[in-house]
């Protein structure tokens, strides 16, 4: 297996935030192109993206392909192996996980986008806050 990448960026993220695959064994999860955290990926998770990169892998690559323009509404998707010209997807969605590039590469898509936002999940847990009726009075 090679090495892919799926890197999402927009308005809803401070910074684009990016999941590496290496040869479906280690994972790497970016931030601004820098490594925050590594691991080797589970038994689980091979069982799950191995038919889906397998199936990807068998799909012609695209000669170039054209970007979508984003509005400042919107994310920027892209999905691409190491040892390719152009990336395989390039999307501008109004919601993660994104659609249209296929059914394939759409339910690539989500699981890499649910991959990503558990490891980032993980590394900063984002918590509710609870505001009491008491705390929304004003003081006298």
């Amino acid at each position: 297996m090679r090495t892919m990448t799926y890197e999402r960026s927009g308005r809803t993220n401070t910074a684009a935030q990016a999941l590496r695959l290496t040869g479906l064994e280690h994972l790497s999860v970016l931030e601004q192109g820098e490594v925050v955290s590594e691991r080797e990926l589970t038994a689980h998770e091979v069982r799950t993206l191995m038919p889906l990169l397998e199936e990807v892998g068998r799909q012609p690559a695209p000669v170039v392909l054209v970007p979508q323009a984003g509005g400042p509404d919107s994310l920027a998707v892209t999905l691409a192996f190491e040892d390719e010209e152009s990336p395989r997807v390039r999307l501008a969605t109004e919601r993660l996980p994104a659609t249209g590039a296929g059914p394939l590469y759409d339910l690539l898509l989500w699981e890499l986008d649910a991959l990503l936002t558990r490891e980032l999940h993980t590394r900063a847990p984002r918590h509710a806050h609870v505001v009491l009726p008491h705390e929304l009075r004003q003081e006298e």
